[in-house]
């Protein structure tokens, strides 16, 4: 399911990051930035605020560069992420 995205995003920053980073408080912190960055933005601007998607996105980009680094799956994790979702949104749909 996200393999061709896990890997174009290997392709790019995976040599560097398994050189470089020695600790995931670095990817961490690299993804509260960007989730912060969409906060703000959409505080700023709303949902129609320009380019959030892009912003949105750059939050997946950074995941899958962690999944990378761990050495992860991503649609494995990606699967298991959806059978979670679908359960919390059908115990919220009960209450």
């Amino acid at each position: 399911m996200l393999s061709e995205a896990q890997k174009e995003v290997k392709k790019i920053s995976y040599e560097a990051h398994k050189k470089e980073i020695f600790t995931s408080s670095f990817f961490i912190t690299l993804l509260a930035e960007q989730v912060g960055q969409v906060a703000e933005k959409y505080v700023a601007e709303g949902r129609f605020g320009k380019d959030i998607e892009v912003d949105i996105a750059d939050v997946i980009v950074v995941s899958l560069a962690y999944l990378n680094w761990l050495e992860k799956d991503a649609t494995e994790a990606f699967r298991k992420s959806l059978e979670k979702h679908e359960k919390a949104i059908k115990r919220f749909i009960a209450q």
